[in-house]
């Protein structure tokens, strides 16, 4: 018989989802060194700018900034294929506003993160590599058709303005009816993130 070694629960996650969400508690995120909450003896876990910063705490020019909190999101259109999408809800403008506004990123780096726009239910889960690199996914229903989302770009910090921000692209693919998971029309553009102080 094989055994695999699995030290982050990767395949107990997969076939148990409760595991999963016991050892993200388990890991104590959000709990800084002064939390005297903590059993004595018992180590402090990560702060939350650990939970969210790829690369760990620097200054350097290349450090990546932590990527959890608040954005101030917008979604410009470029390339809209309407297709067979001319229906009531579906216009570019009504769709892109899916992507706009202020989004909330949580979690944990670099592969338990998600972001949600103006706090609607919808979750759209990501990963982030250690160079900054941030794609999130996911799905939605709107105006009765399944929406498949994906938005992502490069997370760095503007030097001139002294600003965090995510800059690459957005996508949002329409199957009108739902049951086929076809892409029957999609919309794509740019995808602009600032650090917000909401």
């Amino acid at each position: 018989m094989m055994r695999f070694y699995d030290p982050v629960g990767v395949l107990a996650s997969a076939r148990f989802p409760l595991m999963a969400a016991l050892l993200l508690c388990a890991s104590g995120c959000g709990k800084g060194d002064g939390d005297s909450s903590n059993e004595e003896g018992a180590s402090p876990g990560p702060s939350v700018d650990e939970c969210g910063d790829v690369d760990g705490s620097g200054g350097d020019s290349g450090d990546v900034p932590n990527i959890l909190g608040a954005w101030n999101a917008s979604f410009a259109t470029l390339v809209y294929s309407d297709g067979g999408c001319s229906v009531p809800g579906l216009a570019a403008d009504d769709m892109r506003t899916l992507l706009d506004g202020v989004m909330y990123i949580e979690g944990r780096v670099p592969d338990r993160i998600y972001a949600s726009f103006n706090r609607e239910e919808e979750r759209y889960f990501g990963i982030e590599n250690a160079q900054g690199g941030v794609v999130f996914t996911g799905s939605k229903t709107f105006s009765g058709h399944e929406l498949y989302i994906s938005i992502g770009g490069l997370l760095y910090t503007q030097g001139q303005v002294d600003r965090d921000e995510i800059r690459g692209y957005g996508y949002i693919g329409v199957d009108l009816d739902g049951a086929d998971t076809s892409i029957d029309c999609w919309l794509q553009g740019d995808f602009v993130a600032l650090r917000s102080g909401v």
